[in-house]
């Protein structure tokens, strides 16, 4: 038999749908790029300043480096803080927002709009609130990233939870367990997998935020920054950053390795 006539038969290729969608998309994005006064006429005019800028901060002024590891050290210990305590408040909230498993209508609505509260205000956000709150430093930045690693996990495993196998929280139920053993021996071991490499995933994110959220004096390596910036100590700004790229990029060597034992 012909090998041509054993092959699945390809779907002709809708062109004109091809072809509005590009035409759509180049519209929204002149459309778009003109209201921001995106022009490539400036943005090659400015080239020269950006470039004096990278001469300036190179090489990083690695003399500097010892002054860095108390803020970074406590960079990770306001990610710890926060991917833990917001991990494990996140817990409920995904149980909750799970149409599969959440106990009524009314509360799957109040959770999944607090969810949606949690995702719309930034973590930048959060830490100027909580710094006006509890006053400038780690605490602050703590609290921020707890919060947003509840709104990354709750919404990540939310989703996980409604793709499990229904059928072991169904057999629980059946046999008279109540809706806690349901959860418990039937919904979440399916999930938990999911869970360790979202938490993981927070993590390395909150790394990376909590730079962000120095600048408004959440503690951690970002005061530094800012404060290096400000003074146009571009060196050292280098020196920071490198060394913030170094322990992402650690983190992620481990989490990879962790989840690659989960799969």
């Amino acid at each position: 038999m012909n090998d041509s006539a054993m092959r699945p038969l390809r779907p002709a290729r809708n062109w004109a749908l091809i072809l509005g969608t590009l035409l759509g998309v180049t519209m929204m994005t002149v459309w778009s790029a003109r209201g921001i006064g995106f022009s490539l006429t400036e943005l090659a005019c400015n080239l020269p300043g950006g470039s004096r800028l990278l001469v300036e901060s190179w090489p990083p002024e690695f003399s500097y480096f010892p002054r860095l590891l108390a803020p970074l050290l406590e960079t990770l210990q306001i990610a710890v803080v926060g991917t833990v305590i917001g991990g494990i408040l996140a817990v409920p909230v995904a149980v909750l927002a799970a149409r599969n498993l959440t106990p009524g209508v009314l509360v799957w609505f109040l959770d999944r709009n607090v969810m949606n509260v949690l995702r719309t205000l930034p973590d930048l956000f959060w830490a100027m609130l909580f710094a006006a709150a509890v006053g400038f430093g780690p605490v602050a930045g703590a609290l921020a990233l707890t919060v947003f690693t509840i709104a990354v996990i709750s919404k990540l495993w939310s989703e996980s939870l409604e793709a499990i196998d229904m059928g072991v929280p169904e057999a629980v139920r059946a046999a008279g367990g109540s809706w806690l053993a349901m959860l418990q021996f039937g919904a979440i071991p399916q999930a938990l997998p999911h869970y360790v490499s979202y938490a993981l995933y927070a993590f390395e994110l909150n790394v990376r935020a909590s730079m962000i959220l120095g600048l408004v004096g959440a503690g951690g390596i970002g005061m530094v920054l800012e404060t290096q910036r400000s003074t146009f100590e571009y060196p050292r700004v280098t020196l920071i950053v490198l060394s913030v790229l170094v322990i992402v990029l650690v983190i992620e060597q481990i989490s990879e390795a962790i989840r690659r034992r989960l799969a």
